[in-house]
Parts: C-alpha cells; structure tokens; sequence
C-alpha cells in the first residue's frame, strides 16, 4: 500500500513538474531534507525516486526556457560565479587529479561517484536558481524545510523513547546502510541549521497553535543533537542559540532561550554527551580531536604539494599514506578537505562562498529592517534571518566536519540566491513605483484638490492638469 502510495505521489509530481518546473525542484529538495526513501525504505523498493522528479523537471525547465518565462538575473550574481568555477575545479581533479585512480583500502569513496553526485547537485541548484524567483516558491521551499525539521525531530525522539538507540543515534538509513544523514554528525547538522527556520516561521504564522507548536519543537530538536553525541552539532547549536537570542526583535522570548537551553543541557544531555563536550578543547590530548589534527596536517601537505587540481576528487584516503604516517582518514575540515581533493583555488572559493553569502544577507537584513516599523515582522526579513543563521551554523561545523557533498550547504546556498533575488526584485519595483509617483506632478502640474460646489470660472480656463492627472491614476 505505501509503495502504491509513494509510486502516484511521484507520478503526480512528474507530470507536475513537466507544467511548473519549480514544482518539480521543490519536490527534488523534499527528497534531499526528509529523505523518506532512508525512513521507509521497504516502499521504496525498485523506485528512484531522484530520476521521476528531477528528469521532468529538466524537461519542463527547458521547454519554460525556450518560451522566455525567466530571466539570466537571478543567476548573475557573483557567488553563482564562484559556484561555476567551483563546480570547473571539481571536474579538473576528477579528470587530472594524481590519486583519482590509485586503489588501496584507505578509498572512503568513489571518483566516479562523487562527481556523478557533485553534478546532480550543483544542476539542481543552478536550476532552482532560476525557478525560484518569487515570494510564494520561496515560502513552498521555506515550509518543505520547516516540515522535515518537524518530522525528523519526532523521527528521532520517538526512537529514543521507543528504546532503539545504543550510543550515538544516527539518522534514517535504508537496507545498505546509506543514507543522507548516515554519519550522527550531519544529522546532528540537519537540526543546527533548521532551528533558526523553526523559529522565524513561528514569528511569521499569524495562527497562534501553529506558532507554539514550532516553538515547542525546538528543545526537542536540541534534544535530537544531544543524541548524536555530535561535539561539531553541540558547538554549532550553541553559536545559533546565542546569535538567535542576540539579534532577535522579541526580547522577552529571546532572553528566554539561552537559560532553556543550559536547562535542557543539563536534564536531557546525557552521560555521552557531556563526555565528549569536556574535550572539545582538548586537542592534544583527546584521541578524536588529536587525529583531526594529524588529518589537517595531511591536508597541508598535500596542497603544497598539489596546489592547483589536488590529490584527486574523493581522494583523499589513497593519497593520505604519502604524506603522513598516521592512520588515514578524511580531513574532518570542509576547507582542508575541498583544497586538497581539488585545489587551493576551490577552497577559497567555498570560504569565499560562505563568508560572501552570509555579508549579502547581513546587508540584506539591514535594508529589510529599516523598511518600517512592521517591516521585522514580515516574511522576506524573518526568512533571511532564518538562513543567515542557519549559514553561520554550517560554516561553524564545517570547520570540524567534511561537508563538500552535503546537500544541506547547497540548500542554504539556494536560500540565500532566492532571498536576495526576491527582495532586490522587492525593493526595485518599490522604487519604479515611488518615481512614477515623484513624477505625477511633472507631468500633468499639480492635481486640483476636490472642492464641493467647485464651478470653473468661464474667465479662468480649467487646469489641463487636472484631465491629465486623472487620467495617470487609472490602471495601467
């Protein structure tokens, strides 16, 4: 029954997809954050779920294409320039990278399938790019990331209470073994990043139950990290907290968290937690934190080595060996991991990537806020606010954690293309319309103000003006 289920929803999506392509991206992303194939996975038998929506959605993307339905904009901007080169230095490393085809047990991943997968992904998100270009699509996309929060916080906490956990607590895994959310640090990263979402959407519903029910959702979700046991999820949950409480509007309710989460720390952390806290700072003497350090070290090397294609795409394993003796393993460092694999170039781009989106969206809060008294209060700020800091928790954790191939960093990248594009699209037609308006009276003189009883004198001829005033205020 629930592959029956599953087999019409993506049907009704293909055919979707092929009308509004959009539909078709939203339902990619729905895939990429909820991952039901990993959760009920005995539904999933014999479907590919990613080929029924994301084939149509090419389809219609490139027929909407031909007939003119967008515009190059919202693609122009210079971070999607340093995407383009980013993905560029992935395919030299596949294709000229010394390691790419050296064979050995330290081969964590294949090439092959690391760039069929890099692709796939940095397609999708240039597509989205273009599809997403209103208020409405972003609220869709919005909402699609706010649900699977939701969802995989219940998913997590019911397995806790019903008694599946035995140490740390990955996410949802299919019969393989594979998943998204596979390894407990990026499940730990999933619930980082939505807090802020969680939080902005609640102060965006107007419906009270809603708004609490969101609210409520979130200690649960920190209680979702402390059962990943994740050091890189505790740190990058702590930075969100203290930057959601510091730049909120609503002081009462922000001053409320910090003291909620020390409480809920304390109560609910649990012995592996808050074992593995105390030696976050203990690098040398810590055995995980120590062989982090072994790993960047490597790292270094081998990008002085290699500075321009690297090792090789997902490398990094078979080339660890040449330059240290300790054990091999991935770099544990987004920067490190992306500059060896591909070159040093595509490291700065990724930092320059990160750092670039989250000063747009800074800068772009600023002007949404100073937009009017209400102007806090409205969709477009609070979802930036939502991905600013969600941004901010990646990149946190991306400093302990490989996340080149995690989607969720293109998503955020996603989020930040479609805010910014929506609110200068925003801002441009507020100022076309404010011109138009200054302009009025240049045209026309000024509009006569309505008198009762008001006769034109047959001395004084009617202000041509006023016709043509009038005439200005009818729709266009």
């Amino acid at each position: 029954m629930g592959q029956i289920f599953f087999l019409g929803l993506f049907a009704a999506l293909s055919v979707a997809s092929l009308a509004r392509p959009w539909i078709g991206v939203v339902g990619a992303y729905w895939l990429v954050l909820l991952t039901p194939q990993a959760i009920w996975y005995w539904n999933f038998e014999g479907l590919r779920p990613a080929l029924w929506i994301i084939l149509p959605t090419l389809v219609g993307f490139v027929f909407a294409a031909m007939r003119g339905s967008y515009t190059i904009s919202a693609v122009a901007n210079r971070r999607n320039a340093y995407m383009s080169i980013l993905w560029l230095c992935f395919a030299l490393s596949y294709f000229f990278g010394p390691y790419v085809d050296a064979q050995g047990p330290y081969r964590f991943s294949d090439p092959g399938w690391v760039i069929e997968t890099l692709n796939k992904i940095l397609l999708l998100y240039f597509v989205a790019c273009v599809c997403l270009d209103s208020e409405k699509k972003l609220r869709v996309l919005t909402w699609v990331m706010v649900g699977s929060a939701v969802y995989l916080t219940y998913w997590a906490n019911d397995r806790y209470l019903s008694g599946y956990v035995m140490g740390r607590m990955p996410g949802p895994r299919d019969v393989n073994g594979m998943g998204t959310y596979a390894d407990e640090n990026t499940f730990a990263l999933l619930f980082v990043v939505a807090q802020p979402f969680l939080w902005s959407m609640g102060l965006a519903t107007k419906r009270l139950w809603l708004r609490w029910g969101l609210w409520l959702v979130i200690p649960f979700a920190w209680h979702a990290v402390f059962l990943t046991a994740s050091r890189g999820g505790l740190v990058g949950l702590v930075v969100v907290t203290l930057l959601m409480a510091l730049r909120s509007k609503h002081r009462m309710l922000a001053a409320a968290l910090i003291p909620a989460f020390v409480i809920a720390y304390q109560w609910q952390a649990g012995d592996l937690m808050k074992s593995r806290a105390e030696t976050i700072d203990e690098y040398r003497t810590e055995e995980s934190a120590a062989t982090r350090v072994e790993a960047w070290t490597a790292a270094i090397r081998m990008i002085g080595e290699h500075p321009f294609v690297g090792v090789g795409l997902g490398s990094f394993g078979p080339a660890f060996p040449d330059f240290s003796d300790a054990p091999p393993r991935e770099a544990h460092n987004t920067f490190f991991q992306i500059s060896a694999e591909s070159g040093l170039l595509a490291g700065v781009l990724y930092v320059m990537l990160m750092l670039g989106s989250i000063a747009a969206l800074w800068r772009n809060g600023a002007r949404l806020a100073k937009q009017g008294p209400e102007a806090p209060q409205g969709f477009l700020y609070l979802v930036n606010e939502a991905t600013l800091l969600s941004l901010v928790g990646l990149a946190t954790c991306a400093l302990f954690l490989s996340l080149q191939m995690f989607e969720i960093v293109y998503f955020l990248l996603l989020m930040t293309n479609v805010v910014l594009f929506v609110s200068a699209r925003a801002r441009n037609a507020e100022q076309a319309n404010a011109v138009s308006q200054e302009r009025l009276p240049e045209a026309g003189g000024r509009p006569a103000r309505p008198r009762r009883n008001a006769m034109v004198s047959p001395r004084q001829p009617a202000r041509g003006g006023e016709r043509a005033a009038s005439s200005s205020n009818e729709p266009a």
